[in-house]
């Protein structure tokens, strides 16, 4: 039995020029849950990450905390599989594909609330293959997520995951066999270094956890809690 904990990144630098890296917050955060991984003394046998800064910097956080604790860890293998999918095209291509709707309203994608709120509604056109000259077909996407969830049944012992909140949550999906809407929703509350954590045999995963903060649950650490 193999024991699989996958971590969403830090907090990134939302409407930045460069999303793909982590805030002073999204530092803390990842060092705060290294720091937890430590006091509970967890070590790992196979580190998994995405190829993008964001994953990267978080597994740097914990990696820092756990080595201060004396608790190595393995060298990460970077699977293109635990990238994200390109937001900022899908949201780009829903608002192309509604435009008599968006030009009469002011949008300001800077907003986070609206952000979302356009997203989530590319999400559910993406998955319906309404959009057009999108970086990835949503069928790409999920093929990619059971080649990932594939290449993680056959590791042994505790692996660390590192990734994005759409893998995670298509992750989920595959395992708990969810309708895409429900996957939407989910993506969309995952917390940043949130932990989700399965028990697999093989392909037979088994959800403990999900998107769990405990590293950031004491009253003095709750405004650490975020969602970019």
């Amino acid at each position: 039995m193999a024991e699989v904990i996958v971590v969403r990144h830090g907090q990134a630098a939302f409407a930045t020029d460069d999303y793909d890296r982590l805030t002073e917050v999204g530092w803390e955060q990842s060092r705060l849950l290294g720091e937890h991984f430590a006091s509970a003394e967890q070590h790992f046998d196979a580190v998994f990450t995405g190829t993008m800064r964001r994953h990267r910097e978080t597994l740097a956080g914990i990696r820092d905390a756990l080595a201060q604790a004396d608790i190595a860890t393995p060298n990460a293998v970077e699977l293109t599989g635990l990238n994200e999918y390109d937001f900022h095209s899908l949201v780009d291509a829903y608002i192309a594909l509604n435009g008599d709707v968006y030009e009469r309203v002011k949008l300001d994608l800077s907003d986070s609330r609206m952000f979302y709120r356009i997203l989530r509604l590319a999400l559910m056109a993406w998955s319906r293959d309404e959009l057009i000259n999108v970086a990835e077909p949503w069928q790409e996407f999920e093929e990619r997520v059971r080649s990932t969830l594939a290449a993680l049944s056959a590791v042994k012992g505790r692996v660390l995951v590192v990734t994005s909140g759409g893998p995670i949550s298509a992750l989920l999906r595959e395992v708990l066999k969810l309708d895409v809407e429900t996957m939407v929703n989910t993506n969309l509350q995952a917390k940043n270094t949130g932990v989700t954590r399965y028990f697999t045999r093989g392909m037979n995963f088994s959800l403990n956890m999900f998107n769990a903060v405990p590293h950031l649950e004491s009253s003095g650490l709750r405004h650490l809690i975020t969602y970019t």
